[in-house]
């Protein structure tokens, strides 16, 4: 099989990948790294990532080290199965979800130090090391993936046989399961972790003592800088690493159900088997178009040294080249896979790719400094803030409009254009409308590569603008790190916004994988009939899910800053000489407020998110699971759009103020407070929600045989 052209460049793109990385790795490792305080400090912001990440991995790996016990006995045994496959591909899931994290962060550590070095000499170097130091992260996340679902779907096939082989995506669903438990774990995790420490660098540091959040005199800057990478790069390498693996399954589930339609109806011209495996050879394909479109990422020194360097610009020229490859490369790949009528599904693709774009402009407009939403709540800051609050929820409300609207279009877009293909090889037109909307997913998805090191950009540059501020070398760098430091937010945001675009996308092609399993475990008819009660039940429980989920993560946030800020207070309250700058803060005790906090608020979050699916489907019968992934999905990518968003528009809006030199006034502590709502907004419960959506409807995918089977029916 490895022969054929298609199939082959499954493991020619990851080789190319990881080898690449290699290179990048030793290439930025090999940059100096600046004066002797800059590799102290570098040293213990990676020495703080690495013994949380330690600290907080051994707690995942017990839970879920109890879990896939749990997924054995439930599923493989109880189907008489004794190899454990669903169980065995959860565990490994897991661990290679936790993987991406941790060479995520791994690569923001060793690059954090060199940018800020870069950054005393240049404007174009900084911006290089920092965005191929985020490619390390898109290409390993991607890669790994890739590796993992690939590599169990080859290795099952070869154990089943070749008369089961549409069994096969069912089987290695529970690495998409394990991959979407750990990656909430570390994401919500992380994004305690880093925005207890920032809220409490802001209101102390900022808003009551007039000093820079990264200044050396801050104890909880430290802190800030560790969360930067364990929130925004391991937390977001596990989700990124999750997001394609479980919708790749789910494609695959689907295909698979293609697989038997076109086996049986014997259409000419077309390899049945093609339609399982075009997720992962596409996914293959828009590696390797990140590999290529990164090289367009090329930052000139300007020629007149007052003038900034803009970073969207040049980061956009990556992403533009990879989406033009990947959109000629699809027609390629589309039309020799799919066979006859195979063009639509290429159309439907290309949707897909469209609305990505359409989904980044939308969150660069309501995210980007030059904007009216980030104009508006920097003009509202002025009369307090109250009026900053007012208006940044409006925005993030506002912001979920267009979104929606372009993920509506682009499904129904996908799906006629996948019934156009059914009817070209004759079967069933909703199975082709789905497929249309695999497609489409499909599309979108391949640019994760470059979108993840764009968003990999963030907070390397963060970190690298810390390093700057903490070392006394902001006189050498000028204003540099600052345009770096806002380039970073709005790159974060469009990962965020492209992720929930993407879950969006996705909601369809998940549920139907879901129907899948149940129809295949004996329900004749699957129906959402609204006139049974279980079924509101369900709906209203789903839509509850997401608000519950955000209110425990944002709780959590406010429960650590609490404690942060107590403790920077006391520090500056018994030593006053370390605001005259005499005697260095206890950062080890900042530092540990976060972890604790991290360690113990991220698990009753998590486990709503997994029990949930779990109690309705056995209580109230499969119909009633299926209501809740309709009401989890619809509230909880409009909450996502709104949380990310807003978060964003906030932190850009205060960071309007410090680059126009208005630090310390008035307006911009309204700002700074803005932000620190917005914190927790946008780091820990909005980039946690999209992973929410798809672990419940991936929980739902490895229980609903068991839902059939089992489930009460407590209610009608």
């Amino acid at each position: 099989m490895i022969t054929d052209p298609y199939i082959a460049t499954i493991p020619l793109s990851i080789f190319a990948a990881v080898a690449l990385s290699l290179y990048l790795i030793w290439y930025i490792s090999k940059k100096p790294s600046g004066t002797e305080k800059m590799v102290q400090i570098h040293r213990g912001i990676r020495e703080g990532a690495l013994a949380y990440l330690k600290r907080q991995y051994k707690v995942i790996l017990t839970i879920l080290g109890i879990l896939g016990i749990i997924l054995y006995f439930a599923i493989d045994y109880t189907h008489n199965n004794m190899t454990p496959f669903v169980s065995g591909s959860f565990i490994l899931g897991t661990i290679a979800s936790l993987l991406a994290g941790f060479v995520s962060m791994d690569a923001a550590t060793r690059a954090n130090v060199k940018v800020a070095n870069a950054a005393r000499k240049s404007q174009s170097e900084p911006l290089k090391l920092a965005f191929y130091g985020g490619l390390v992260l898109g290409l390993m996340v991607v890669a790994m993936s890739l590796a993992g679902v690939a590599g169990l779907f080859f290795l099952y096939w070869w154990m089943i046989g070749e008369k089961c082989v549409e069994k096969v995506p069912e089987l290695i669903m529970g690495f998409g399961f394990g991959a979407s438990l750990a990656a909430l774990f570390a994401q919500l995790g992380g994004g305690i972790y880093t925005k207890a420490a920032d809220v409490g660098a802001d209101l102390v540091g900022k808003v009551e003592k007039g000093i820079p959040e990264d200044d050396p005199r801050n104890p909880a800057t430290i802190a800030d800088n560790v969360g930067d990478n364990v929130g925004d790069c391991a937390g977001r390498g596990a989700d990124l690493f999750e997001s394609i693996s479980a919708e790749n399954i789910g494609s695959m589930i689907i295909g698979a159900g293609l697989y038997v339609a076109l086996t049986k109806a014997g259409v000419q011209g077309v390899f049945p088997l093609y339609f399982i495996l075009f997720p992962v050879v596409a996914r293959a394909v828009g590696l390797i178009a990140t590999i290529i479109g990164a090289a367009a990422v090329r930052p000139s020194e300007p020629s007149d040294p007052k003038k900034l360097i803009n970073p969207i610009a040049s980061l956009r020229n990556g992403f533009i080249v990879s989406t033009i490859l990947i959109a000629i490369a699809f027609y390629f790949i589309t039309t020799g896979m799919l066979g006859p009528g195979s063009i639509y599904l290429y159309y439907a693709s290309i949707v897909g790719l469209i609305a990505a774009l359409v989904i980044e402009l939308i969150t660069e407009y309501y995210t980007g400094e030059s904007h009216r939403p980030v104009k508006d709540i920097y003009e509202a800051s002025k009369t307090g803030p109250a009026t900053n609050i007012h208006m940044g929820l409006s925005v993030g409300m506002e912001a979920t409009a267009l979104p929606v609207v372009t993920v509506s279009i682009a499904l129904i877009i996908a799906y006629w254009f996948g019934r156009l293909y059914a009817q070209t090889v004759g079967i069933d037109p909703h199975a082709g409308g789905v497929y249309g909307t695999v497609t489409a997913t499909i599309g979108m998805l391949s640019l994760t590569g470059i979108i993840l090191a764009m968003d990999g950009y963030g907070p390397i540059a963060d970190n690298a603008g810390g390093i700057i501020e903490m070392s006394g070398i902001e006189d050498e760098v000028g204003p540099t790190s600052d345009v770096l430091d806002a380039a970073g937010n709005t790159t974060k945001a469009l990962a965020k916004g492209f992720a929930m675009g993407s879950a969006a996308m996705a909601a369809l092609l998940l549920f139907q994988a879901y129907i899948d399993i149940v129809v295949a475990a004996g329900v004749k008819e699957f129906i959402l009939d609204l006139a049974k009660p279980s079924v509101i039940v369900g709906l209203l429980i789903g839509a509850m899910v997401p608000f519950l989920f955000s209110a425990l993560a944002i709780r959590a946030v406010g429960k650590a800053s609490h404690d942060m800020i107590n403790e920077v207070r006391r520090q500056f309250r018994e030593h006053p000489e370390i605001l005259e700058g005499k005697m260095l803060p206890d950062y080890a005790r900042c530092v540990d407020i976060s972890t604790r906090a991290a360690q113990r608020e991220m698990i009753l979050p998590s486990l709503l998110s997994l029990l949930a699916p779990i109690a309705v489907g056995f209580l109230l019968g499969p119909a009633a699971a299926g209501a809740l992934l309709v009401g989890v999905t619809v509230s909880g990518i409009m909450l996502a759009f709104m949380l990310n968003t807003a978060g964003a528009a906030w932190d850009n809006a205060k960071k309007l103020f410090e680059r126009l030199g208005l630090k310390g006034t008035e307006a911009h502590k309204a700002a700074v407070i803005g932000d620190t709502v917005g914190d927790p907004a946008k780091d820990t419960a909005g980039p946690s929600i999209h992973i929410l959506v798809k672990l419940v409807n991936n929980v739902a995918i490895v229980f609903g045989a068991l839902f059939v089977l089992y489930a009460l029916y407590l209610i009608p």
